[in-house]
């Protein structure tokens, strides 16, 4: 049976893709610390290793016990705004825990596929005729997790440029659904909108930053997905962009979820929850990925009800 390592595994992705993965294939995870909220149902049937990636011999010791067919690095420090106030830190454990796991399966199982995930932050803010973005469009990071992302990226590629491993490098655009914590945008939305239904917020307002610009928004299971496509299809050495490739206002999905309550709601703006670098319209060109047959499963009202919903069970302690 196949063997596959997830990173992260208990993560918001990495759950997703357990969840997917699970009684397929000979399943292995490393989580940092003793909490299995995102997989609690399915953690038995997970070999599950606690393991800090900063450690290069735990994670040397682990490749080298599992040689595993296919490693899902999902494990990172993924806030911008949080990048900002602490960029060492970021740095820091995006790059080198992905340079020990490099290390660790060059040393120990070369024939491993290394799904190295990035993300769309790489690129950082374009212009109105860059769009959409292919994977050849220049990186301009704005902020400490981009540049570890590209850092991270680009150490990938020269792994298999220089020896050879079978990385394939991922870039995906924003993503969200359940189980997302609410420091990404439309998580806060959903809560924000949950609490109102209960009763808990005053005047039924809503807080909200910058509702004009353009993103590219897919569904997490989407999102897994393709990774798992692109671990059993990808080139190695090439970069995907994983989008809808459909660019929506943050202020046509804020009304969309908010037609799904039947609670009146109040829309006010904060400037504490804007972002500088914010560009007017993100979105991806996905032609590379389809090209090996993947495609969104999930629509976004879909996507945006079940996000509610589960927001909505967690207030009411379900």
């Amino acid at each position: 049976m196949e063997k596959v390592l997830i990173t992260g595994v208990n993560g918001f992705v990495g759950s997703y893709l357990a969840e997917r993965l699970v009684g397929r294939v000979e399943l292995y995870g490393l989580h940092l610390d003793d909490k299995f909220s995102n997989i609690s149902s399915i953690k038995d049937e997970i070999n599950l290793s606690q393991c800090d990636l900063l450690d290069t011999g735990t994670v040397a010791e682990i490749v080298k016990s599992v040689r595993p067919d296919t490693i899902y690095h999902l494990a990172a420090l993924s806030v911008p705004a949080l990048s900002i106030k602490d960029p060492a830190l970021t740095l820091r454990v995006n790059l080198f825990s992905t340079l020990n796991l490099l290390e660790a399966v060059k040393a120990h199982s070369p024939e491993t596929v290394f799904v190295n995930i990035g993300s769309s932050e790489e690129y950082g803010s374009v212009g109105e005729t860059e769009v959409p973005i292919t994977e050849a469009q220049e990186l301009r990071p704005s902020n400490p997790y981009a540049v570890s992302k590209v850092a991270q990226d680009m150490l990938g590629y020269q792994y298999w440029k220089r020896d050879g491993l079978k990385v394939v490098r991922c870039r995906p655009f924003n993503h969200f659904g359940p189980r997302q914590s609410d420091i990404f945008v439309l998580s806060s939305f959903a809560r924000q909108v949950a609490e109102i239904e209960a009763g808990l917020v005053e005047d039924n307002i809503m807080t909200v930053g910058n509702l004009f610009p353009q993103r590219d928004f897919l569904d997490v299971r989407d999102v897994v997905s393709a990774y798992i496509t692109l671990g059993k299809s990808g080139e190695h050495g090439l970069a995907y962009n994983i989008c809808s490739g459909v660019p929506i206002t943050i202020r046509a999905i804020l009304n969309r979820l908010i037609a799904l309550s039947s609670a009146q709601i109040v829309v006010q703006s904060s400037v504490s929850k804007q972002r500088r670098e914010d560009a007017s319209i993100i979105y991806g060109d996905g032609a590379r990925l389809g090209g090996l047959g993947w495609s969104p499963a999930f629509a976004l009202d879909t996507s945006l009800l079940d996000l509610l919903d589960y927001w909505r069970d967690r207030l009411s302690g379900k």
